[in-house]
C-alpha cells in the first residue's frame, strides 16, 4: 500500500508538472520563434560558420523521436512476432518485470509478482477477451509516459550516428542526458518534474517511426531542497524473432 500511495503520489505530481510546463514551453516557443527568426536574418551576412552553429542542436535531436503508443500500437496488433521484455527497478526495493513472446497469433509471458513469483500471461488474438486481459499484464511501460515527455524533443536527446540494425531493426540511436539542457529547460522541465539536481540519462534506440526496440534509463526526482527522493532503472526492449 505504501508502495502504491507513494507511486500516486509520483505520478500526480508529474502530471501537474508537465501541465504548468507545457503551458510555459508554448509561451517560450512561441518567443523563440520570433527571436530565431530576427537571429536568422541578422546573421545572414555573417558566413557559414554561424549558421552551423546555430543549427547544430536541431541537428543533433532530429529525427522521430520515442513515439511509446507504437510500443502499444506492436502489442494490440503485432505485424510480426518479437519477445518483448518491459523492466522497472526501484529504488525503494520494489519494481515491475514484464515479458512475453507476442506474434499475430497469441501473447505468452508472465508478469513478476511483488513476492517475485511469476503470473503467466496468455492470450489468443481469436478471443478478445483473453487478447486484453494478456495485454494488460505487459503494458506497464505506461508508467513511463510522463518520463518520457520530460525529455523527448529537447536538448536532453542527442541522435547519435552509430544506429544499425539493433534486435532485428533499423534503428535510429539516441542518448539521453538532462545535463545538455539550458537553463531555461532545466528551470521549466527539471525543477518541475525531476526536482533541483534530478536528472534523466541513458540511451534509445527507435525505429523511423519513433518506436523503441531498444531503451536504458536511469532517473533520479530530488525533492524542492536538492535531497534524493526516488531513483529509478528503466528498460526495455522488443528483439524481432
Amino acid at each position: 500500500m505504501e508502495h502504491h500511495r507513494k507511486c500516486s503520489q509520483l505520478n500526480r505530481a508529474k502530471a501537474a508538472s508537465l501541465g504548468v510546463m507545457l503551458a510555459c514551453l508554448a509561451t517560450i516557443l512561441a518567443c523563440n520563434t520570433s527571436s530565431s527568426s530576427r537571429s536568422h536574418e541578422t546573421a545572414v551576412g555573417k558566413g557559414s560558420t554561424n549558421q552551423r552553429t546555430r543549427e547544430a542542436p536541431s541537428q543533433s535531436s532530429s529525427g522521430p523521436g520515442i513515439d511509446l503508443n507504437c510500443v502499444f500500437d506492436h502489442l494490440q496488433n503485432p505485424p510480426e512476432s518479437f519477445h518483448y521484455v518491459y523492466k522497472k527497478a526501484d529504488s525503494d526495493g520494489s519494481g515491475v518485470h514484464q515479458e512475453a513472446d507476442v506474434s499475430p497469433q497469441a501473447i505468452d509471458g508472465f508478469r513478476a509478482q511483488p513476492d517475485g513469483s511469476q503470473q503467466p500471461v496468455h492470450g489468443v488474438r481469436s478471443d478478445a477477451q483473453s487478447w486484453q486481459a494478456a495485454l494488460a499484464g505487459i503494458t506497464g511501460i505506461s508508467g513511463m509516459s510522463s518520463t518520457v515527455a520530460t525529455f523527448n524533443h529537447n536538448s536532453a536527446m542527442k541522435r547519435e550516428t552509430d544506429g544499425g540494425q539493433v534486435n532485428g531493426y533499423e534503428t535510429i540511436h539516441y542518448s539521453i542526458d538532462t545535463a545538455r539542457w539550458d537553463a531555461t529547460e532545466r528551470q521549466l522541465l527539471g525543477n518541475f518534474a525531476l526536482g533541483p539536481g534530478g536528472f534523466d540519462k541513458g540511451d534509445v534506440w527507435v525505429t523511423a517511426k519513433g518506436c523503441p526496440v531498444k531503451f536504458v534509463l536511469d532517473e533520479e526526482m530530488h525533492k524542492k531542497d536538492g535531497s534524493l527522493l526516488d531513483k529509478i532503472h528503466y528498460e526495455e526492449s522488443m528483439v524481432r524473432k
